[in-house]
């Protein structure tokens, strides 16, 4: 066997278990940050979820209101806008 045999496959097993422990942290790493990703998600939706609960409840507050208790009262006259008579395909967006 040559000299240079042993020492080659010893740097040669280090590099690759270096390469090893590399790919170990690496995928430790990952598994951190998708565990960390979905607990964030996981709050986010917990916050939507209590904005929706909100709004929802303010929605039903403001639908249970009558407007004539708070100073509305009819229109006195009611009138309509006439629909544009525009020519198909055009629109205002040019405007």
């Amino acid at each position: 066997m040559p000299s240079r045999t042993i020492p080659f496959l010893s740097v040669s097993v280090a590099l690759l278990f270096m390469v090893y422990l590399g790919l170990v942290v690496t995928t430790v790493l990952f598994a951190t940050w998708q565990t960390q990703a979905a607990s964030s998600i996981s709050d986010a939706e917990a916050a939507i979820g209590s904005l929706e609960e909100r709004y929802y409840a303010q929605v039903g507050s403001l639908d249970s209101t009558n407007p004539y208790s708070l100073g509305f009262v009819q229109p006195a006259h009611v009138e309509y806008v006439a629909a544009a008579n525009l020519p198909t395909g055009l629109s205002f967006a040019g405007n």
